[in-house]
């Protein structure tokens, strides 16, 4: 007998465990079918009970204007601030005098609104050219040195080309083949003449004119003009000669001339002449005589210095007010005897910097005498507005609360102990002040001393109401 209670014991005990899991498993499907197998949430009668609480009101960005001493974006929009609710009290006109206020009467002034920028001096690309011979040769004479002014159409260089010399050739050729076939064709008449040679040389004549057409491009090609048709009625010997010195100015010629007889050698008929595209100075020049030069390759620079642009580089929170036609000015670093020079807006960037985020500007200025050197910096103003009335407040009295701009103003009876903070709008700014477009009138006396001495009252005071 004990021995079955003991076998029925130990049976028992060794199935407690399995009897417990499967225990807490109909509990929780007993509960998830009354809780609508929702776990964690209160019930409909607690739900009932538990107070509802409101969630917390989320703030749109207030964009404004960037002002001096304040991030771009501000979180509060200055509408809903509680300043200007309670004023600024002391005790006594002497404890105001201890604190060091000062006032002054708010009256309007002429303003002009203008952006401030660092900008810099570039050449103007449409007065500037690069001289290239567009065949490659030897350098016979380099005219010009650095800096050496030039005007349009003045020798440069000559280039001794074996090009040159075989378009010469080539032209000569059908030049003369032309009239070869011209005269040939002036021996043949209808009457005498059978009508297949008549043809055949007729033929023969469009053909040599064709050879003709196609030598002359090749000559133009190379950047020579072609001869007159005076010219080309001239006998061959004179011609040759006048092939020669093609496009070479009259004193060169000479000087060519008087060089060809000194040395005992004939004349060179394989020169290139290179002539400056426009009037201005020397500002690069690539090689010396003897040299060779390739095709294309630079042989001077010729830049006009009394045409240049100045490029300023504005904020990206002035884009909006900048527009073409404006009016700007523009000094020198460092260049306090140099007057500024003017100029209106010809080009805004369509984009921003990607590194600096700024906005780029052109304006053209004259620089007679060439004063401003391509490259050189300097501070350029761009006039945004013409001069008009405005209510300027000095700087120090205009302060951030945390909320918006505030000016503390003196109570209208005269009272030297009563203050009120009065929040403000601002407008433009210059050297002098900050103008307020809103909050402010003409004639209300304003703090400008001591009004850090405000804004801490003002700020003490609102983290005692924030503590009650």
């Amino acid at each position: 007998m004990v021995r079955i209670v003991v076998r029925v014991l130990g049976w028992c005990l060794g199935r407690i465990p399995t009897l417990l899991v499967w225990a807490g498993l109909v509990g929780l499907f007993v509960y998830g079918a009354r809780h609508g197998w929702k776990f964690g949430e209160p019930s409909e009668k607690e739900a009932k009970e538990k107070p509802e609480v409101p969630e917390p009101a989320a703030y749109s960005a207030f964009i404004q204007e960037r002002p001096f001493d304040v991030p771009i974006q501000v979180t509060h929009d200055p509408k809903t601030c509680p300043v200007g609710e309670k004023p600024i009290q002391f005790k006594s006109p002497e404890a105001a005098k201890l604190a060091g206020i000062a006032t002054v009467k708010l009256e309007p002034r002429s303003v002009t609104v203008e952006i401030v920028a660092h900008g810099e001096v570039q050449q103007d690309p449409t007065a500037t050219a690069k001289v290239s011979p567009l065949v490659g040769g030897l350098f016979v004479a380099l005219e010009k040195q650095l800096g050496d002014p030039v005007r349009a159409g003045e020798l440069l260089a000559l280039v001794e080309s074996a090009d040159v010399g075989k378009a010469k050739a080539a032209y000569l050729t059908a030049k003369v083949g032309y009239e070869s076939r011209e005269a040939e064709r002036a021996l043949l008449s209808p009457g005498s003449s059978p009508p297949a040679s008549i043809l055949k040389a007729d033929a023969a004549v469009r053909e040599a004119k064709a050879a003709l057409f196609s030598a002359r491009q090749s000559i133009g090609n190379l950047g020579l003009p072609l001869p007159s048709a005076e010219e080309e009625r001239l006998p061959d010997e004179a011609f040759t000669q006048k092939l020669a010195l093609l496009g070479i100015p009259f004193f060169k010629r000479l000087e060519l001339h008087v060089q060809s007889q000194s040395h005992g050698r004939p004349l060179p008929a394989n020169l290139l002449p290179l002539f400056s595209p426009l009037d201005g100075v020397i500002v690069k020049r690539f090689g010396v005589v003897g040299e060779t030069i390739a095709a294309l390759q630079p042989v001077y620079e010729v830049g006009d210095p009394t045409r240049v642009q100045v490029f300023l580089d504005l904020r990206q929170e002035d884009m909006a007010k900048v527009a073409l036609g404006q009016e700007m000015s523009f000094k020198l670093e460092g260049g306090a005897d140099l007057p500024a020079v003017a100029g209106k807006l010809d080009w805004v960037s369509s984009m921003l910097d990607d590194k600096t985020r700024t906005v780029r500007v052109r304006a053209k200025v004259a620089n007679p005498g060439g004063i401003l050197k391509s490259g050189s910096f300097g501070g350029g103003i761009v006039t945004v507005e013409p001069s008009r009335p405005a209510l300027m407040v000095p700087r120090e009295a205009m302060h951030w609360e945390g909320c918006s701009h505030i000016v503390f103003v003196k109570k209208k009876d005269g009272d030297e102990t009563v203050y009120w903070p009065r929040k403000v709008l601002l407008g433009v700014r210059d050297e002098r002040g900050i103008e307020v477009v809103k909050g402010l009138g003409a004639g209300d006396e304003i703090v400008i001393v001591g009004s850090h001495v405000l804004k801490r009252e003002l700020l003490r005071a609102r983290i005692g109401d924030a503590g009650e």
